[in-house]
């Protein structure tokens, strides 16, 4: 019994260590989605705010009256944390502040800022261009953004 005791010590210390990954977040303030067209007519740029569990839509035209809409509805715990699990702050802070060439010859831009444990990250990429560390979190954000489809 005395034998097994720290072996048994040891493998509990391991485990402790191992469930948390060195780039997961632990204080997540918000996390903003958005894209625009430059050329564009219409509601050319939207963003979406996570926040306090609401979620913030807005969408504006472009010009001198930009006329924005704006439309909220709360989101569930486990819909942050599954955007959350998709995200990781050592990967993202590796990556450049602008990707290629956002919104170039009006191809669009898309952007994703992270405001997490002390620290604001905002990464900025051509539209439909995510970068493979953040393709699994625009994913869900996507579908949050889409699901204000009636914002008017």
């Amino acid at each position: 019994m005395k034998k097994t005791l720290p072996f048994i010590l040891a493998i509990l210390l391991t485990l402790s260590f191992s469930a948390c990954k060195k780039g997961d977040i632990k204080t997540l303030n918000s996390i903003g989605y958005g894209s625009s067209f430059g050329m564009c007519v219409g509601y050319c740029s939207n963003n979406l705010l996570i926040s306090d569990l609401k979620l913030t839509f807005s969408k504006s035209k472009n010009g001198q009256t930009t006329d924005t809409k704006t439309c909220s509805k709360t989101i569930s715990e486990a819909d942050i944390n599954a955007i959350k699990k998709e995200l990781d702050l050592e990967k993202i802070s590796a990556l450049p502040e602008v990707i290629g060439c956002p919104d170039c010859a009006d191809g669009g831009a898309e952007w994703i800022t992270i405001n997490a444990d002390g620290k604001q990250y905002k990464i900025t990429y051509e539209y439909g261009k995510a970068p493979k560390e953040l393709e699994a979190a625009v994913a869900r954000l996507k579908v949050l953004r889409d699901s204000f489809k009636d914002c008017n």
